[in-house]
């Protein structure tokens, strides 16, 4: 079983056999604790090897789901025909998309090999970090989805770029980076930090998924990911109440 596998299994509740078959699915069940943060909503929608796994709480509206989308490839999914239908339906529930992105994972095993500018921040250091208010998206500081790990980027004791990884899921960690420096920008930092990252969990906790998550239209954050080693691992709508 994979560690997306691992996941996914989380957040539809169903068994690998489930998710490694080969039909859409499609499932009426109510958000559980160990799923990730996109999947803890009114609903969710994964695309992953052509396939949809569709949940939803409200059994009347997965029906109308299953009959419109049931035999749908799932490669073209996010057609913008597709999209008009998923929200006219969702509409008639009460509900709508109201988030969506890429989420990519790492291509293979990493191995850590820290610059001389790299330095682990274990997770209790990571609240001394609470007041530097240019750090933005590297730490939530959030009880429920409890910052993990970082890795600091310091040139002469000044910290230039960071990237942190969040408890997203039981089996999954997400990943982000920021340069807090514009000089620091376009020159591979942000991908080495990512990567490096990934190393240090993949070495520390073989059970646990990195995941790197951003938005289609953010090509310079997915240009991160890719440099950093990732490829896509699946595509996601969420789902919540209008």
């Amino acid at each position: 079983m994979s560690l997306i596998t691992t996941q996914l299994g989380l957040d539809f509740q169903l068994s690998a056999a489930e998710l490694e078959g080969s039909r859409n699915l499609f499932m009426a069940k109510p958000p559980q604790v160990a799923a990730r943060f996109w999947a803890r909503d009114e609903g969710d929608i994964v695309i992953r090897d052509n396939r949809l796994f569709v949940r939803v709480t409200d059994p009347e509206a997965l029906t109308a789901l299953k009959h419109a989308f049931g035999e749908e490839d799932g490669a073209w999914f996010l057609s913008m025909a597709n999209l008009t239908k998923l929200t006219t339906i969702l509409g008639d529930f009460g509900l709508r998309v109201s988030n969506m992105g890429p989420f990519f994972v790492p291509s293979q095993r990493f191995v850590p090999n820290l610059m001389p500018e790299m330095h682990l921040i274990e997770a209790d250091e990571i609240t001394a970090y609470q007041a530097n208010k240019a750090i933005t998206m590297a730490f939530g500081y959030d009880r429920h989805y409890p910052d993990q790990l970082g890795i600091a980027y310091r040139i002469d004791g000044e910290l230039k770029a960071i990237a942190g990884a969040s408890q997203n899921g039981d089996a999954c960690w997400e990943i982000s980076v920021e340069i807090l420096d514009p000089q620091y920008r376009h020159r591979g930092i942000a991908g080495q930090l990512v990567k490096q990252l990934t190393a240090t969990i993949q070495s520390r906790h073989p059970d646990i998924l990195p995941v790197y998550g951003t938005q289609f239209s953010h090509v310079q954050s997915m240009n991160v990911a890719i440099r950093a080693g990732f490829v896509l691992g699946w595509t996601e709508l969420m789902i919540g109440k209008c």
